[in-house]
């Protein structure tokens, strides 16, 4: 099941296992030593996916410049390859028409499977090679 709350309906308990799980996969598995927790969160749609009574999977949805933007898609490292990260997108697919992503680079061929095309060049965020990417449905 997809849980999909807004920043005040997150309980306090919710936003703290989001925010260790971001910084687990993002600083300390990727070594991203920048500050994830933003502005966007307050005002993003937080989608997250429980196992065993805890988050292990999630991403966030951001409505801005008439754009819907996903970002911050994580899965802890011992539930992933169970398709929790598909189905968060494919829960977001089925309610949206057009989606936009920034991919890491050795994330495309997962995006391009679950029908996202390549728009523009690569570039760099956060010393990470990136792709934007739009889902039309």
């Amino acid at each position: 099941m997809v849980f999909e709350k807004t920043f005040k309906e997150l309980t306090k308990e919710e936003l703290l296992e989001i925010f260790k799980l971001r910084q687990t996969v993002f600083m300390i598995e990727q070594g991203i030593m920048e500050v994830d927790i933003d502005d966007h969160d307050l005002i993003c749609t937080h989608l997250f996916i429980k196992k065993d009574g805890k988050i292990v999977s999630y991403a966030r949805l951001i409505d801005e410049k008439d754009q819907l933007f996903i970002g911050r898609i994580a899965t802890l490292f011992e539930y992933r390859k169970q398709g929790f990260s598909t189905k968060i997108i494919t829960y977001l697919q089925n309610k949206h028409d057009v989606l936009a992503i920034s991919s890491q680079d050795i994330r495309i061929d997962f995006y391009k499977k679950l029908g996202f095309k390549i728009v523009g060049r690569k570039y760099k965020d956060a010393g990470i090679w990136h792709q934007k990417m739009v889902y039309i449905k």
